[in-house]
C-alpha cells in the first residue's frame, strides 16, 4: 500500500477538529484515507464522556484524521480505539529517553498517560450504516509545549515538562501520521490481534487491584483480559461500559 499521506488542512480556529473533519467527510466522499485537519485554536474541544479538552493555542497539538473502514463491524469499534491509542503512544515514546518509554501507558479506552498524569486524549466518532462503520474520525489532543496548566485540570503533563525540550507541532503531527500510514494496511485487512495484545500489555494500572466504575458504581478489580474483582468475580464489558476511577 502507498503510505504517502495528503497534506493536512490547517485551520486557525474551529469548534473542534472532529466537528470540522466530520462535516467535511459528510459532504465529500472523496476525502482520502488518513486525511487530517489541524486546528490551532479550538473553541469547544471535546473529550470522552462529554468532558471538555483544554488546549493552549500553539502549545498543544489538536487534530483529527479520517479512517475509511467499510468492512469494520460497528461491534468492532474498539479496534479503532486501540489502533489510535497505540499509534499515539508509540510515537510519543520516540521523543523520550529509553528509560522513560515504559512510563507511557494507555488508560482505557484511549487516553495516554505518563506515570499518573495525562499527556494525550483521543475522541473517536463513527459514521455507521447498518452493522458496519463507513468511516471514523479520530480526534487527538496532545500536550506538547505547555510549561503550566490551569489549576482546575487535575493531572496533566506535557512532552516539554518531561523532556525539557520545545517541539515543532507540525513535525510531531507528521511523525504521528507517518506511523498511522504504516499501521493502516494490516488494520484494514482485519489484523487487529497484534495491536490488541500490545495495548493490553501497556494498559494503565495493568497490575494490582484498582478502582473502576460501571453502571452500578465503583468497585475494585484487577485486569486479566477481563476484570477480576477483589472477591474473584470475573466481569466482561463491551466498549466504554467501564472506566478507570482516578
Amino acid at each position: 500500500m502507498n503510505t504517502s499521506k495528503p497534506n493536512p488542512l490547517i485551520v486557525e480556529e474551529a469548534l473542534s477538529s472532529n466537528s470540522t473533519l466530520f462535516e467535511l467527510a459528510q459532504h465529500d466522499r472523496e476525502l482520502p484515507q488518513l486525511y487530517s485537519v489541524i486546528v490551532q485554536r479550538q473553541t469547544a474541544g471535546r473529550g470522552q464522556r462529554g468532558n471538555s479538552w483544554h488546549s493552549e493555542e500553539r502549545q498543544s497539538l489538536t487534530f483529527s484524521f479520517l479512517i475509511r473502514s467499510s468492512g469494520l463491524l460497528a461491534s468492532e469499534q474498539y479496534a479503532v480505539s486501540e489502533l489510535a491509542a497505540y499509534g499515539v503512544m508509540k510515537t510519543l515514546a520516540r521523543y523520550l529517553p529509553e528509560e522513560k518509554k515504559s512510563l507511557l501507558s494507555i488508560k482505557w479506552p484511549n487516553d495516554i498517560y505518563y506515570e499518573e498524569r495525562k499527556i494525550a486524549g483521543i475522541l473517536i466518532e463513527h459514521s455507521i450504516t447498518g452493522t458496519h462503520i463507513d468511516y471514523s474520525v479520530v480526534g487527538i489532543g496532545i500536550n506538547i509545549n505547555e510549561e503550566s496548566f490551569p489549576e482546575d485540570i487535575p493531572n496533566p503533563i506535557s512532552l516539554r515538562q518531561i523532556t525539557g525540550e520545545c517541539y515543532d507541532l507540525e513535525a510531531v503531527h507528521a511523525r504521528i501520521m507517518k506511523r498511522f500510514g504504516f499501521m493502516i494496511e494490516p488494520f484494514l485487512m482485519g489484523n487487529y490481534s497484534e495491536v490488541h495484545q500490545r495495548c493490553m500489555s501497556r494498559l494503565f494500572r495493568r497490575r494490582g487491584l484498582h478502582k473502576y466504575r460501571d453502571a452500578n458504581g465503583v468497585f475494585l478489580a484487577e485486569i486479566k483480559d477481563v476484570l477480576a474483582t477483589e472477591e474473584g468475580e470475573l466481569r466482561t464489558y463491551t466498549f466504554k461500559e467501564v472506566n478507570v476511577e482516578l
